[in-house]
């Protein structure tokens, strides 16, 4: 580890307050980590890829209030679609957590309708699965650098998903052996980020370069490089969604980091057109627009150096080598940034043309 990193991880100069435009619910507004227990039989979930029409299933958060007594939300859940609602991949898939507002007042989720929440997989129950030595500790590693992915980007833009770490304690009600528990975090829902900035949520297939915010898709693009991450795209929303802001502008907004090279999962993979073997490898895939104003996108970027390196030292969860590890590749990132040669072959000369519509 070179002295940057070592200074870095040593002291934190100041305390993260990350303020966005619009105001924060209750859930987001701490960082603490929010210990919760949730009943449920996970093979009596059904999968949205095989039933499109899944419904939610009927279950309770339970947590101990200020004060130590046990407290009890109802909630109704569904898995997400994608790789890790898949059976055969995680035995803990992502799911869907649904609110009735009128139970949830004076509770840590008060104001919340809907929460996607992202738990540590697990390993899957077929043969044909991805082979892997990881342990448990590993599946905690992914959430917590995901989780970090997250706030580094919240960091970067106001606009962007709010999240909050779970130590999750998941009981069967048909089988008390199969209690467990893991880290997990809830991230805001889509329809609440648009209510907090006054924006319309656009469905898949809205992307139309004439109306999307250019500058922030320039800091998605050097975000994604900086956690090496290439399973996105802004033109086929895969991995972003975009949002009509009130100045009529297309903000487009990351979520889903489980394939970058931050959280280097054993099961990632590079996406099919990027020209890298695996994740831990960047590979710049920003456009070359020809407003990109590089040395204020480059210096916007340098300057959070220490504050992204201190909120690495303030996440919980990781250990002292999982915290090395990750504190290296982000100051891998940093070092490029250093470096204008650097800068230039990596990221300025390695963008894409940009779609024929804006030509």
């Amino acid at each position: 580890m070179n002295c940057r990193i070592l200074v870095l991880l040593i002291i934190s100069l100041f305390s993260l307050h990350v303020l966005a435009e619009g105001e924060q619910t209750r859930l987001f507004k701490s960082h603490t980590v929010l210990n919760l227990t949730m009943p449920v039989d996970f093979d009596a979930l059904c999968r949205p890829s095989l039933t499109p029409d899944c419904d939610y299933t009927a279950t309770e958060f339970i947590y101990l209030d200020s004060e130590g007594r046990e407290q009890s939300v109802p909630i109704s859940i569904r898995r997400r679609d994608g790789w890790r609602a898949l059976q055969t991949n995680c035995q803990v898939p992502t799911l869907f957590v649904r609110f009735n507002p009128e139970t949830t007042v004076g509770t840590p989720f008060e104001g919340q309708s809907e929460l996607a929440l992202t738990s540590h997989c697990g390993k899957g129950i077929s043969p044909k699965n991805v082979a892997s030595p990881a342990l448990p500790s590993d599946f905690e590693r992914y959430v917590i650098n995901e989780y970090l992915g997250y706030r580094i980007y919240n960091l970067i833009s106001d606009m962007s998903l709010g999240v909050r770490l779970v130590r999750m304690h998941y009981t069967n009600p048909e089988d008390g052996r199969g209690n467990f528990t893991r880290d997990a975090f809830f991230s805001e829902h889509f329809e609440a980020l648009a209510e907090r900035f006054n924006s319309q949520l656009l469905p898949p297939g809205s992307f139309d370069p004439a109306t999307l915010d250019w500058r922030a898709a320039e800091k998605i693009a050097l975000f994604q490089y900086m956690v090496g991450n290439t399973d996105w795209s802004i033109e086929e929303q895969e991995n972003i969604v975009l949002f009509r802001t009130p100045s009529g502008k297309d903000a487009p907004v990351v979520f889903d980091l489980d394939m970058s090279g931050l959280v280097n999962a054993h099961y990632a993979a590079p996406s099919r057109n990027a020209p890298i073997s695996n994740v831990k490898q960047r590979y710049f895939m920003g456009y070359c627009h020809p407003d990109t104003n590089w040395d204020d996108l480059f210096t916007q970027f340098s300057e959070l150096e220490v504050p992204v390196m201190t909120m690495l030292i303030e996440t919980p969860g990781l250990g002292r080598g999982d915290r090395r590890i990750s504190g290296a590749y982000l100051d891998s990132f940093f070092e490029i940034l250093d470096s204008e040669e650097a800068r230039e072959s990596n990221i300025v000369n390695a963008c894409r043309p940009m779609p024929a519509a804006v030509q």
